[in-house]
């Protein structure tokens, strides 16, 4: 026996699910039932695939460089990778080194060194001395002083640079001694010293980067007079008051406070070029952008002055006693710029803002009401998002909806949308937990999770829906039924849970899967299931589960018949995909796990290839895994498999049938459909797509004039490329030339002449050609073929016969005839040439010659029509120019004088009239002075009416 070649292997993970493709002979594949992908509580809810989220809160990353990165334990790892805790001091490693000595009250002193600086501790007091910049430290690598008793810290003349987290987390300074020749602060320097009360720093100072301050929660104090740069975070959660900002920074971001909730005034030192503070409240110079609201300041209500058009990002966020603000002229605001703000009561956005940054007012919980204006037309990323008070919204002039705009709004019952919202963001009302009703008439698209956790949702209209994607309405309890309209073209099978009542009006749709609905069509095809090699896998598998000390399978009958299927289904789409788009496990809901293979001839071959590949062996070998099903499935030389794993405890052991030849039908969507997606969460990658394809069939050497064969149909099943015969009551078949092929319903083509033909195969959804050959018997004639064209001809009546234009023919060179009809289909035939008013249809003959074939022209229209008797009174003008300047010296004007006219008339001029002559709809003529020398022409049209032909007559002007 030739043994068969084993091509490369290639495997990937998806989503919980194995996958393994052979390239070359044969192919097996397995998958688990997915884990879901949900938020933390086991909700699904939608999301960006960037990591779009509010400002958070700051933590000094880990040095990357760091060779001692230790981690407590793999059970108290932080959930944010940048955030590491060490161990203790003694296991870790620093740069420098340190000498220990015992003073003579009996303190301990200790000095050392560190990088290019000299550290000595005194008491408690630590000094550093040295010029330059002093090393950075991290996490894992810490200063070499991090762990000691230090309450004041003395940095010397010299230092122009404090290191990344030189002081992190040292809580027990109180006071730090900053040198004049200081110039740069790094990150994190001094994060989380919360014993520090007050930062004064001299005005070499130029640069403070993020988080060097963070956490200082006692810092109340802070001078900074010659900083020119401020990064975020610097000054996080300390208890600063008032901030002034220095005379050169002339970029300011909220961030740099972020946390600070004693904030009550922000200043601008003199001769500062970019910001202006006025009541305590920080805007740019020309006060056109609002940079940041104090958050502690004493106020409930508050209006943006009339000049201010941009909140900048952030500016009113975490406010904890504003309640209100009129935006007066602005027009924009920025990202987060009310976030978890005070605001309460009723929100009005005017007219006038017409751009909103994501979180505009997220976690605003005492907001009860919303009120768009007119002028925004589409909200952002969560606009409102865990606004848990809103109960009513106004829409306004809103076209759109951005995703997650009311995601988890739990004071909304009843929401109607306006009629002109086609589409939206999606999960926009996700987890809106109270909603009862809802109202869409224009919502074309419901997107993924859109309606996820919604717990008392009992109505939704959706009067004109197209498309609802999966876990749509997932976790809504309430919801037990639905009716979806006509307009319905799609539903995931995940859409709704499978308890929900789906009723659709639009009934050419389909249900697949669990609740699925779609464009599909039946077809069938046959072959034999082959029990004996199903129970032969059966054997090898409990040989190999004993083999790893595991108990036996038991060959559960519901899961054999579900199996035996799955196999069928492979030779269609060899896929976890059923050939109708819906999930493996749909098929059976006991099942949790499936293996399938294409093209192994034995049950030894394809445990071979099972076993042979990690995810299939897990599968067999499961621990979890009591009860088995397995299909083999056999079709013009290709067998197919399938083993559906099960873990019920009492299953029903299955008896060992006869093989059966028999007839599966299913079902194939139409168009391109993605692979079935098993997990409920979000999937940030495309899902595979798969296209049915088809071919035909046709035994070349019989197409011969005179001879008949049977077309074929095949399916193409999209992931092995092999041809499937099948039958379906939607095939028809269509010959392009029924002078050469013709066709029956059953596909049975006939020849009947020589040439090139296409024959197309068409099902209800899907059509596929083949363009043949079709020879000569020697029988036929060889003649060449001949062309005959004819126009359309329309003539006057003049009381004698008429005749159509001349025929163009190509080809042959007989004699041209031509014969009238009174009707359009050519039926009734003239004896003579007409001669009376009407309409008539002419068709003209190329007789055959000794070389070229006979042909037939197209259908022409002779129309014959009576003379429009439309008369003017004026035909023609004339007028004379002044010598000098060859113009005329005035205006004129005449009336052309229509009568008798059949049809509505119309006038026109000659180019050359311009602008000197006009002619107006009732026929008054314009002649304006300076009109220069010339033949100008007015065109008088009447359209016809009835059995009247339409009529033109020119009407000159002469200018000499």
């Amino acid at each position: 026996m030739k043994k068969k070649q084993k091509g490369k292997l290639v495997l990937g993970l998806f989503m919980g699910c194995c996958l393994l493709y052979a390239m070359s002979g044969f192919s097996t594949k397995s998958v688990q039932a997915a884990a879901s992908l949900q938020k933390e509580d086991g909700q699904l809810v939608g999301g960006k695939a960037q990591d779009i989220s509010p400002a958070g809160k700051y933590k000094p990353k880990e040095n990357e460089d760091a060779k001692n990165t230790e981690v407590k334990s793999q059970d108290t790892k932080s959930t944010e990778a940048e955030n590491i805790e060490v161990k203790d001091q003694e296991e870790q490693k620093s740069t420098g080194t340190n000498d220990l000595t015992q003073n003579a009250t009996g303190a301990s002193a200790q000095s050392g060194t560190y990088g290019n600086v000299k550290w000595k501790l005194s008491g408690t007091t630590l000094t550093i001395t040295g010029s330059g910049a002093m090393p950075d430290a991290s996490l894992s690598e810490p200063a070499p002083w991090s762990e000691l008793n230090v309450k004041s810290v003395v940095i010397s003349e010299g230092i122009t640079v404090i290191g990344q987290q030189n002081f992190c987390r040292m809580s027990s300074i109180t006071s730090v001694s900053f040198p004049q020749s200081l110039q740069t602060i790094k990150e994190a320097a001094f994060y989380e010293c919360s014993s520090l009360t007050e930062v004064k720093l001299a005005k070499n100072v130029k640069t403070i980067e993020s988080g060097a301050f963070a956490g200082c929660t006692s810092l109340a104090a802070f001078s900074a007079s010659g900083v020119t740069t401020m990064g975020d975070y610097a000054l996080q959660e300390t208890v600063i008051t008032t901030f002034e900002i220095p005379k050169k920074m002339t970029k300011f971001s909220p961030q740099i406070l972020f946390g600070n909730t004693s904030l009550s005034e922000l200043k601008v030192a003199s001769g500062n070029t970019a910001f202006i503070a006025e009541d305590g409240v920080l805007y740019t110079k020309d006060k056109s952008t609002l940079v940041l609201f104090p958050v502690n300041k004493a106020v409930t209500q508050f209006t943006v002055p009339t000049g201010v058009k941009q909140i900048g990002d952030y500016a009113f966020s975490k406010t904890r006693n504003l309640k209100s603000v009129r935006f007066s002229n602005v027009t924009t605001l920025g990202e987060g710029a009310f976030y978890d703000s005070s605001l309460s009561g009723a929100l009005v956005l005017t007219d006038k803002i017409t751009t909103a940054g994501s979180f505009a007012f997220d976690s605003c919980t005492e907001i009860t009401s919303v009120k768009f204006g007119k002028g925004l037309k589409e909200s952002p990323y969560r606009m409102f998002e865990a606004c848990s008070s809103i109960k009513t919204i106004d829409f306004g002039g809103l076209q759109t909806l951005g995703m997650r705009t009311f995601c988890d709004c739990s004071s909304l019952v009843n929401v109607t949308l306006p009629d002109r919202m086609k589409k939206w963001g999606g999960s926009v009302f996700n987890s809106c937990s109270s909603l009862k009703t809802f109202t869409a008439k224009g919502l074309e698209t419901i997107g993924y999770a859109d309606f996820a956790q919604c717990y008392a949702l009992e109505t939704v209209n959706l009067s004109k829906v197209k498309t609802i994607y999966r876990q749509a309405f997932a976790n809504c309890p309430s919801l037990t039924s639905i009716t979806l309209p006509a307009s319905t073209q799609y539903v995931d099978e995940n859409a709704f849970e499978a308890g929900v009542q789906v009723n659709c009006l639009n009934k050419e749709l389909v249900k697949f899967g669990k609740n699925g609905l779609h464009y599909a069509e039946k077809i069938t095809i046959s072959g034999t299931r082959d029990y004996k090699k199903a129970f032969e896998v059966l054997s090898i598998v409990n040989k190999k589960r004993a083999e790893n000390g595991l108990s036996a399978l038991t060959m559960d009958s519901s899961l054999l018949e579900t199996a035996m299927i799955r196999a069928g289904e492979q030779e269609v789409l060899f896929s976890h995909t059923r050939p109708d788009g819906a999930a493996c496990f749909s098929a059976n809901a006991a099942m949790i796990a499936e293996n399938v293979a294409i093209n192994q001839r034995s049950a030894s071959e394809v445990m071979n290839s099972w076993m042979n590949s990690e995810g299939h062996r897990e599968n067999i070998l499961s621990k979890d895994a009591t009860t088995i099903g397995i299909g083999c499935f056999y079709m013009d030389g290709v067998y197919t498999w399938a083993q559906c794993f099960g873990n019920a405890e009492n299953p029903q052991a299955a008896a060992k049938p006869a093989n059966q030849t028999v007839s599966q039908s299913m079902y194939i969507p139409n168009g391109t459909f993605s692979e079935a997606i098993t997990s409920r969460g979000i999937i940030w990658n495309t899902p595979k797509e798969y296209t049915y394809q088809f071919s035909i069939g046709i035994d070349s050497a019989k197409c011969q004039v005179g001879k008949k064969t049977q077309a074929k149909l095949w399916l193409i099943n999209p992931e092995f490329g092999q041809k499937v015969a099948f039958s379906s009551k939607n095939i028809t078949w269509v010959s392009g030339n029924t002078k050469i092929a013709k066709t029956d319903a059953k596909g049975k083509v006939s020849f009947v002449g020589s040439g090139n033909v296409t024959i197309t195969g068409k099902t209800k959804y899907y059509q596929t050609s083949v363009k043949i050959k079709v020879k000569d018997n020697g029988k036929t004639s060889t003649k060449k073929s001949s062309k005959v064209v004819l126009k359309d001809k329309y003539a006057i009546y003049t009381g004698k016969a008429i005749k159509i234009g001349k025929a163009k023919a190509t080809g042959s060179k007989g004699k041209v005839t031509y014969t009238y009809y009174t009707d359009a289909k050519c039926k009734k035939k003239l004896k003579n040439y007409p001669k009376k008013v009407g309409t008539y249809y002419v068709r003209a003959k190329v007789a055959a010659t000794s070389t070229h074939k006979s042909a037939q022209s197209n259908i022409a229209k002779l129309v014959i029509q009576k003379k429009n008797p439309m008369t003017v009174k004026v035909k023609s003008k004339t007028y004379k120019a002044k010598a000098s300047t060859g113009k005329l010296a005035k205006n004129y004007s005449f009336k052309i004088g229509v009568t008798k006219a059949k049809g509505t008339v119309t006038y026109s001029k000659s180019k050359n009239c311009k602008k000197y002559i006009t002619v107006n709809n009732k026929g008054k003529v314009s002649i304006k002075k300076g009109t220069p020398r010339g033949k100008y022409t007015i065109n008088v049209k009447a359209k016809g009416k009835g059995t009247y032909a339409s009529r033109t007559i020119k009407v000159s002007i002469k200018v000499k």
